[in-house]
Order: structure tokens, then sequence, then C-alpha cells
């Protein structure tokens, strides 16, 4: 099957449902997936207002990281990745006409996410997920 659903791919959910009901959300993935069975551990991607509590980048002690205007093609204003409230998707769902694919974050992106990340605070399943996805693997 190939790579499914690379680590560091985002899209937008244009029906994400929240305690608000359904409304389009942008997420990130940050673990690969190769098969359409395969979960995917996300994360939302959020508009950020208050800039005068965070700083760009790493908020570990507020479980964000702040995406910078302009750092993926969609993000016109600071964002912050929500890393305290993962969500599972599975690979076959990207597929569906309410999924649009978006951009690949670069791997120094995604390791700097993945390192902001307080892995107490998620499922300790979705945690081992991500931190497999980040071991080095051994050249073929």
């Amino acid at each position: 099957m190939g790579d499914c659903c690379k680590k560091g791919q985002t899209f937008l959910h244009k029906n994400a449902t929240n305690y608000q009901g359904t409304k389009p959300k942008y997420f990130i993935a940050l673990n690969q997936a190769d098969g359409l069975e395969d979960e995917i551990v996300c994360f939302v991607i959020n508009s950020e207002n208050r800039m005068d509590k965070y700083v760009e980048g790493c908020n570990k002690g507020k479980g964000k990281y702040i995406l910078k205007p302009n750092e993926l093609s969609f993000i016109t204003h600071h964002s912050s990745i929500m890393l305290d409230l993962p969500i599972r998707y599975y690979v076959k769902e990207l597929f569906e006409n309410d999924f649009v694919i978006l951009d690949i974050a670069n791997d120094l992106l995604c390791r700097q996410i993945k390192n902001c990340m307080n892995f107490d605070n998620i499922p300790s399943r979705f945690g081992n997920i991500i931190k497999d996805c980040f071991k080095d693997k051994p050249s073929k």
C-alpha cells in the first residue's frame, strides 16, 4: 500500500465533532501509517488569539505548540496544536469526502512538536505509537 499517511500530514476535517457540534477543524498526524486500517494519532490545530499568554514554538507547561503564521501553507495566524488532546483517525477516513489533505510538516517541525509533548498527559498507547514513529530506522 505504501505510505498512506506520512508523519506530519495535515488535513482539514470539514465535519469534525466537538462539544459544540460539528465544524471544520485542522489536524496534524504525528505518526506514519501504511495500511487503510492503521491508526493515525492526530492533534487539532486551533487559531490562537491569546499570544500574550504564549510564545511561538513549545509551551510545554500549557500543552500547546504555537505555529507561526505561514509555518504551514494554510496557517495565516498564530495557531496552537493542542498536545494534550490526541484524536485517533484511521487512514481510510482520510479518503472520505469530508477530508481535505493539506501539507506535510517537515521532520524538524514534527520533532519539535513531539519534544514539546508531555507524554504523561496522553494515553500511553498513543504515546507509544508516536515514539515508535520517531525512532531512527536502520538503513537498508
